[in-house]
């Protein structure tokens, strides 16, 4: 978790997001190159329960290369801000 600023670099920046109403989350057990799969599979289920997304996706990396040595034990959460869709 990050508790306090660290310091940025070119590929990495910091920013405070706003919290969201409503929001689909999934959890991508695995490494970071398959968690496309998760995101797909995610976004499949906001379409087929009558969702949109609201905003861009988020991630939280729980478990990692920091952590856990095996990727198979990486452990990502994926959340997407949704909205109820009325069209249907």
């Amino acid at each position: 978790a990050v508790v306090a600023p660290c310091a940025e670099s070119e590929r990495v920046k910091f920013r405070k997001v706003d919290a969201v109403a409503t929001a689909a989350w999934a959890v991508h057990h695995g490494p970071y190159d398959r968690i496309g799969e998760t995101h797909n599979l995610l976004f499949e289920w906001i379409e087929s329960n009558r969702y949109a997304a609201a905003d861009n996706p988020r991630e939280s990396y729980v478990d990692g290369i920091w952590n856990r040595q095996d990727p198979d034990e990486w452990r990502t959460e994926v959340r997407v801000p949704v909205r109820s869709r009325r069209d249907r």
